[in-house]
């Protein structure tokens, strides 16, 4: 999801200053679904956003601290957030790539069938993706001398069992989120 969705969706929470968001993007929750971003990087896509009429903005004076400007959705913006949501979601190659989470967080605006959804799509791909990881197909490589050929095979397994196993716990966590989505 473009940066721009991401921050639409946030404001459309909760009207917000660009220092609530750049607080927000460098919390815990907010490095899971975004790298992390400059400050001024927020100001000038809040700026283009107002331009573009998806946000409106207030400025509220503080006593003692600079004033703050408070940027709200407008309907333009919240019909371009509907919009983006509404796309089919088409989940990406790893399952480690933030998009499913910044959807599943912006769920709070989809009909909840749709949240259903949603995780069913993640579902499916990812139990798919472990069959996939359990066929791994490993074929002799062309090393290069200086490279062990039976270390390396151990450091790939190691690779592969970690994404194995963190994979296998997105897994359970998609099946316990559909379990009480749909008790």
């Amino acid at each position: 999801m473009r940066f721009e969705h991401v921050l639409l969706g946030f404001v459309a929470m909760r009207p917000c200053t660009g220092y609530d968001l750049k607080r927000w993007l460098d919390s815990e929750m907010g490095r899971m679904i975004r790298l992390r971003t400059q400050q001024s990087q927020i100001y000038r896509t809040l700026r283009r956003m107002s331009e573009d009429g998806w946000l409106s903005c207030a400025v509220e004076r503080n006593e003692g601290r600079p004033d703050a400007k408070v940027y709200r959705v407008t309907e333009a913006g919240e019909a371009v957030l509907m919009a983006r949501l509404a796309e089919p979601y088409s989940p990406p190659p790893d399952f480690g790539e933030p998009e499913f989470l910044i959807r599943y967080t912006f769920a709070i605006f989809l009909p909840r069938a749709e949240q259903i959804a949603l995780v069913r799509t993640e579902l499916e791909a990812r139990r798919a993706q472990v069959e996939r990881f359990r066929a791994r197909d490993i074929r002799p490589e062309p090393w290069l001398p200086r490279v062990d050929p039976a270390r390396m095979g151990r450091i790939l397994d190691h690779v592969h069992q970690y994404k194995e196993r963190a994979l296998a716990t997105h897994v359970r966590w998609l099946e316990e989120v559909l379990a009480e989505l749909t008790a």
